[in-house]
C-alpha cells in the first residue's frame, strides 16, 4: 500500500463471493483490484446453462405446436364451424357488392330513361321522314337498353333480398352455434390455457438462465439457433457429435470433460455438451 492508493488481490474473483468483493473494493476511492480466477466453474456453468436454455427452448416450441394444433378428434368440428363463419363473411361481402351494383344500375337506368324521354320529345318535332326514321332507331335502341338495365336492377334487388334474409338467419343462429362449438372444445381450451401457463413459465426460466451466460457466448448460441435449424447445442455420444456424428478430437474432448472452455464441433460448429451419465 501507499499513502494515496490501495492494491487488492482477489483470488477466485469470478465467483459469486469474489465478484461481490471486487465490486465493493472498486467502489472505494484510490483502490486497484487484481483478480485471479481459473474460470473453470464459470465455463462449466455456462455450458450447462446453455444446455438448459436449449432444453427450455425446445420445450416452448413443442408446447406452442401442441397448443396451436387442433386434436384430430376435433378437426372436423372445428372445420364445420369455420365454414359457417366463412359463409357469413362471404355473404356480407357479396351483399355489399350487390348493393353497390344496384345503386350503379339504378343510376344508369335513370340516365337511360331520361335519354329515352329526350328522343320521344324530339320525335314530335321532326320535319322529314329521314329524321323520323333516325329518331325511331335511337328510341328503339334506348328502349332495349332500358329493358336490359331494368332486368339487371330487378335481379339485383332479388339477390339483395335473398342475401339479407339468409344473412339474418345465419347471424341469428351464430351465437348458438358458437356456444355449441366452444362447448365441444371446452376441454381443449382448458388444455390450451394450461399450455400457455407452461410456456410463459418456461420463457421466464429461459430469461433467468440467459442472465447467467456471458453475452458473447449467448450471442453465438442465438446465432447457431437461427442458423442450424434450432439445433444449437448437442450432446457428445460415444465421443462423437450427436448431430453430424463426427468424432471429437481428443484434445477438444478433454477440454469438454474438464469444463475449461466452450467447445464446438469441428465439422458442424455446434456447441458440444458433455453429460457424464449419457455421453
Amino acid at each position: 500500500t501507499s499513502a494515496m492508493s490501495v492494491n487488492v488481490l482477489v483470488l477466485g474473483g469470478a465467483g459469486f463471493l469474489g465478484a461481490n468483493l471486487v465490486r465493493r473494493c472498486l467502489a472505494e476511492p484510490d483502490t486497484r483490484v487484481t483478480v485471479v480466477d481459473s474460470l473453470e466453474a464459470l465455463l462449466d456453468g455456462s455450458t450447462k446453462n446453455l444446455n438448459s436454455v436449449w432444453d427450455r427452448i425446445r420445450f416452448v416450441r413443442t408446447r406452442e405446436r401442441e397448443r396451436d394444433t387442433v386434436p384430430a378428434e376435433l378437426t372436423e368440428v372445428d372445420r364445420q364451424f369455420k365454414e359457417k363463419l366463412e359463409a357469413v363473411r362471404n355473404l356480407k361481402g357479396r351483399l355489399t357488392e350487390a348493393e353497390i351494383e344496384h345503386r350503379r344500375a339504378a343510376a344508369e337506368l335513370a340516365d337511360l330513361q331520361e335519354k329515352l324521354k329526350k328522343y320521344q320529345t324530339q320525335l314530335r318535332s321532326v320535319q322529314t321522314s329521314r329524321e323520323y326514321s333516325a329518331i325511331l332507331n335511337e328510341i328503339d335502341g334506348a328502349e332495349k337498353l332500358v329493358r336490359g338495365t331494368e332486368d339487371r336492377v330487378l335481379a339485383l334487388e332479388e339477390e339483395i333480398e335473398t342475401a339479407r334474409a339468409d344473412l339474418k338467419t345465419r347471424e341469428e343462429n351464430l351465437p348458438r352455434e358458437t356456444e355449441e362449438h366452444e362447448e365441444k372444445l371446452k376441454d381443449w381450451r382448458a388444455a390450451q390455457r394450461g399450455m400457455n401457463v407452461e410456456i410463459e413459465t418456461a420463457k421466464g426460466e429461459i430469461l433467468e438462465l440467459e442472465s447467467r451466460i456471458h453475452p458473447r457466448e449467448l450471442a453465438e448460441f442465438r446465432r447457431l439457433v437461427d442458423k442450424k435449424g434450432g439445433l444449437a447445442i448437442v450432446r457428445v455420444i460415444n465421443n462423437s457429435c450427436s448431430a453430424c456424428h463426427v468424432k471429437i478430437r481428443p484434445a477438444a474432448l478433454q477440454s469438454l470433460k474438464a469444463g475449461t472452455e466452450i467447445v464446438t464441433c469441428d465439422s458442424c460448429k455446434r456447441i458440444l455438451y458433455w453429460d457424464p451419465q449419457t455421453s
